[in-house]
C-alpha cells in the first residue's frame, strides 16, 4: 500500500483539480452538493484505481512486456486526460458535458477552430500542459514500485468501495446535479452499462410498433397503402384529399425548379413578421407577404444533421444521441428519391465543409445526383473570405443560381444550407448591419448581425433568380434548420432544452406568380410535414415513410413531436396551445400555455396532472417507437427491393 495511494492521487490530480475549480462552479449550496463532492472524489480516484488494476493485471499476464506497458499505459492515461480536458472546456464554456456521440466529430475538429478562438480556448493551454504531462510524470516516478506490486485484498476492496460510492452518487443524487459533477470517464462507463442493459431489455421488449404507428402517428388526408407489416412506416402515397387551406399554382405537367433553403440557426424569435421584439429579417418579412407563411412551425430536434432527416425524409432523427449524418448508410426514402422519380435532378449545395459529419457520403447515398461544398465553391470564388465553417452565404446564393442557370430547362431540386449564422457569428468585412440595442449582450449582437446578413442573402437569392429569369419557374421553401438560445432560460447552447428559442423556426413557401392569395397559416406544423406538403403541391406519388401531414390541407388538431437527445434528454410535444416537455434524466414534467406564457416561464404541469399525464404517454410512445424502429432497422426495406413491381396491386391499392 506504500505506493498505491500516492500513485492514485497523482493520477487523479487533474480530475480533482477540474472538480474543485470547474465542475462545482455556480451550483447552489445544499446537502446534495456536499454529497456530490464526496461521491465525485471517489469517482476520480476510482478511475485511477481502474488503471492501476489493469496495469497489475497486464504485468502479471505479460511480465516480459513491462517496458512496453509503461508507454502503453502512460499514453492511454494521457488520452483520458485529453478527454477530461475537452469535457472541462465544454462544461466551462457551454455548460454541457462531453458525450459519447461527440466522438464522431473528431475528424471534424478543424471546423471548430473559429468557434474555439471565440471562446478563447487558448486560456486552457497552461492547464492542458499540466494535464498531458501528469500521467507520464506519475508513471515515471512510480514505475519501479508499480512493477513489484501484487494484488492485495485491502486495496482491491478499497478500490471496489470507491466505485460503489461513486455509482451511488450517480444513481441517487439529483440527476441534473450528477450530470454536472460526475467524473466524465466514470459517466461514460455507466453510459455503456446502461446501453448494454437497454440492449438486453430490447430483446424482451413486447412493444407493438405497428400498433403505435396506427394509433398515434398516422398522416392525415393522405391516400396511401402499407405494403409491409414488418416496416410499419413504409407506405406508397397515391395522393391527398381534404379541403385546401392555401393554393400554389402548378400546372399538371409542369415541373418548376424547387429550392429548399435551410437557414442556419434561423429562429422564429427574431423574425419581424412573426412579432419579434428584435426583428432582423426585412427581406424575409417582405417576401412572406407574397407567399405562404407558417407562424407556428417547429424543428423536430436540434443540430443541422437532425433537421436533414426530419425535413427531407419525414421521420424524426434517432432518439439516442448518435449522429445520424455520420451513419451514412441509414436507410431513408423521402424527397430526393421522390423528386428523382418525378424527373428532377437533385443537388445538395453547401458553403461549408461538405465532409463535416460525413455529409458527402450521406447525401450521395440518399438520392442526390450532385453534392457540392466549400471546396467546389472556393474554385468559383477564390477571393472570398473564408472561415473554418465555410464561405459567406452570398457565395452560396451566387453559386446556386449560376448552377441553376447552367442546367437550362432541366427541372432541378436544390437543397441549400447556409452557414454564416453559425457560432462564432463572424460577418464578412464588407457588410454593415444596422445598430442593434447596446443593452443586449455582445454575443447576442453578433448573432443578430449575422442573422441580418443571412436574411440579406435570402433577398440576394431572390434577386439573382429574377435577374436570370428563373424566379417564376422556381418554387422556394425557406426555413430554419433549428433555433438557437441567446440567454433565454439562462442558456446559450442549442443542445440544452426544448424551449421555443431552441426549436421554433420560420417556414415560408414563395413562388412568384404562383401564390394568388398570400396567407398566414397558424396551424402548428413541423419539418416532418415537408415531405407530404411538397408531394401534394407537385402531385407526386411514391414510396416514403413520412409521419407528417400535408400542410396544404386542413388538419385536425394533432400533436407535434420533438426531442433533444443531448444533455438532459428532453422529449416534447405541442398540442394546441400547450407545450409539454419531459426530461428523461430527471423525470421532470413541464407544461406551458403558449398563448398566456409564450416565454415558457410558468410551468403549469402541477396544476394540470391529467393533461400532463396524457402528454407524457404521448412523448413516451414517440420515444419508444423510434428507438425500436432505429434499433431494429425497421424503417424501410433495402433500397433495391423498393419498386411498385415488387408489391402486388392489392398491396398498393
Amino acid at each position: 500500500m506504500v505506493i498505491v495511494w500516492p500513485f492514485l492521487l497523482l493520477l487523479a490530480f487533474p480530475a480533482l483539480f477540474v472538480r474543485f475549480t470547474i465542475l462545482h462552479r455556480h451550483l447552489a449550496v445544499r446537502a446534495s452538493l456536499l454529497v456530490s463532492y464526496l461521491t465525485g472524489v471517489c469517482q476520480d480516484i476510482f478511475i485511477a484505481f481502474q488503471q492501476l488494476f489493469l496495469l497489475i493485471l497486464f504485468i502479471s499476464i505479460f511480465p516480459f512486456a513491462k517496458e512496453y506497458l509503461f508507454w502503453i499505459f502512460a499514453f492511454g492515461s494521457t488520452l483520458l486526460q485529453v478527454h477530461l480536458l475537452v469535457d472541462a472546456i465544454l462544461h466551462r464554456k457551454a455548460a454541457i458535458r462531453m458525450e459519447v456521440s461527440f466522438f464522431s466529430l473528431i475528424n471534424d475538429a478543424r471546423c471548430f477552430w473559429d468557434s474555439a478562438k471565440e471562446k478563447k480556448i487558448w486560456r486552457f493551454f497552461p492547464i492542458a500542459l499540466i494535464f498531458l504531462s501528469s500521467p507520464t510524470f506519475t508513471y515515471w516516478n512510480c514505475w519501479e514500485e508499480l512493477q513489484e506490486l501484487k494484488f492485495q485484498s485491502d486495496w482491491l476492496w478499497t478500490g471496489t468501495l470507491l466505485g460503489i460510492i461513486g455509482a451511488i452518487g450517480h444513481f441517487f443524487l439529483p440527476k441534473k446535479l450528477s450530470y454536472a459533477t460526475d467524473q466524465i470517464v466514470f459517466q461514460h462507463e455507466l453510459w455503456y452499462v446502461r446501453k448494454l442493459l437497454r440492449f438486453i431489455k430490447r430483446k424482451n421488449d413486447q412493444t407493438d410498433v405497428g400498433y403505435l404507428v396506427q394509433s398515434r402517428f398516422q398522416a392525415q388526408n393522405e391516400k396511401k397503402s402499407n405494403p409491409s407489416s414488418e416496416y410499419p412506416l413504409f407506405k406508397y402515397t397515391q395522393g391527398f384529399s381534404g379541403k385546401k387551406v392555401f393554393n400554389i399554382q402548378v400546372k399538371e405537367d409542369e415541373k418548376p425548379h424547387v429550392i429548399f433553403l435551410f437557414m442556419e440557426s434561423f429562429r422564429a424569435k427574431n423574425i419581424g413578421v412573426l412579432g419579434a421584439e428584435r426583428g432582423a429579417t426585412p427581406h424575409f418579412d417582405r417576401l412572406s407577404k407574397e407567399g405562404i407563411l407558417f407562424t407556428d412551425f417547429y424543428a423536430n430536434s436540434v443540430r443541422t444533421s437532425r433537421s436533414v432527416v426530419s425535413s427531407l425524409f419525414g421521420i424524426p432523427s434517432d432518439v439516442d444521441a448518435s449522429e445520424v449524418a455520420a451513419r451514412a448508410k441509414s436507410p431513408f426514402i423521402g424527397i430526393p428519391q421522390l423528386m428523382q422519380e418525378g424527373g428532377y435532378q437533385t443537388s445538395y449545395l453547401h458553403n461549408g465543409p461538405i465532409e463535416f459529419e460525413k455529409q458527402d457520403h450521406f447525401f450521395n447515398l440518399h438520392g442526390y445526383d450532385v453534392v457540392h461544398g466549400k471546396d467546389e465553391m472556393i474554385k468559383a470564388f477564390p477571393k472570398a473570405e473564408s472561415s473554418s465553417w465555410g464561405l459567406p452565404d452570398e457565395c452560396l446564393m451566387h453559386y446556386a443560381t449560376n448552377f441553376l442557370e447552367e442546367k437550362g430547362e432541366n427541372p432541378q431540386f436544390l437543397t441549400l444550407f447556409t452557414i454564416s449564422n453559425h457560432h462564432p457569428w463572424n460577418l464578412p468585412t464588407h457588410y454593415q448591419p444596422p445598430a442593434f440595442p447596446a443593452e443586449i449582450s455582445r454575443i447576442y449582437r453578433k448573432y443578430l448581425n449575422t442573422f441580418h446578413y443571412s436574411d440579406a442573402c435570402l433577398g440576394l437569392l431572390v434577386e439573382l433568380l429574377r435577374e436570370k429569369g428563373l424566379l417564376q419557374s422556381t418554387l422556394l421553401f425557406v426555413l430554419g434548420d433549428h433555433g438557437y438560445p441567446m440567454g433565454e432560460h439562462n442558456n446559450f447552447v442549442e443542445q440544452r432544452y426544448l424551449y421555443e428559442e431552441n426549436i421554433r423556426v420560420p417556414l415560408m413557401i414563395y413562388g412568384e406568380g404562383r401564390v394568388t392569395i398570400p396567407k398566414k397559416i397558424t396551424t402548428p406544423g413541423s419539418q416532418l410535414d415537408l415531405v407530404p406538403t411538397l408531394m401534394d403541391i407537385l402531385g407526386l406519388h411514391g414510396f416514403n415513410h413520412s409521419i407528417g401531414s400535408s400542410l396544404m390541407r386542413k388538419i385536425e388538431e394533432r400533436e407535434i413531436f420533438f426531442h433533444n437527445p443531448y444533455v438532459f434528454k428532453n422529449f416534447g410535444c405541442r398540442a394546441g396551445k400547450y407545450k409539454f416537455i419531459y426530461t428523461r434524466i430527471s423525470q421532470e414534467l413541464e407544461l406551458y400555455d403558449l398563448e398566456e406564457d409564450p416565454d415558457e416561464k410558468h410551468n403549469i404541469a402541477p396544476e394540470n396532472p391529467i393533461l400532463s399525464k396524457e402528454l407524457l404517454h404521448s412523448v413516451k410512445d414517440y420515444e419508444r417507437l423510434f428507438h425500436n424502429l432505429y434499433a431494429e432497422k425497421r424503417i424501410v426495406p433495402e433500397e433495391e427491393s423498393i419498386s411498385p413491381s415488387t408489391f402486388s396491386v392489392a398491396q398498393l391499392d
